[in-house]
């Protein structure tokens, strides 16, 4: 049985308004995405490996929240 495969998505902030105003997103993404689609700057350190299936179309990745379940 082959393992799914696996990408490393990251949390990233972006200078919308100007380098004053860095605005951090609610979704992790690709360090492709984060610097081709968003236009942002990886939060190095932040890295989470998650299955490629559980991006969207633009590279996110959006954590489900379980209330009491599991997490991972």
């Amino acid at each position: 049985m082959t393992q799914p495969e696996t990408v490393v998505v990251y949390n990233f902030r972006t200078l919308e308004g100007g380098r004053e105003f860095t605005h951090l997103l609610p979704f992790k993404a690709t360090r492709e995405a984060i610097e081709k689609v968003f236009g942002g700057s990886v939060l190095e350190g932040t890295g989470q490996q998650v299955e490629r299936t559980e991006l969207d179309e633009s590279g996110r990745y959006r954590r489900v929240a379980t209330g009491w379940g599991e997490l991972d």
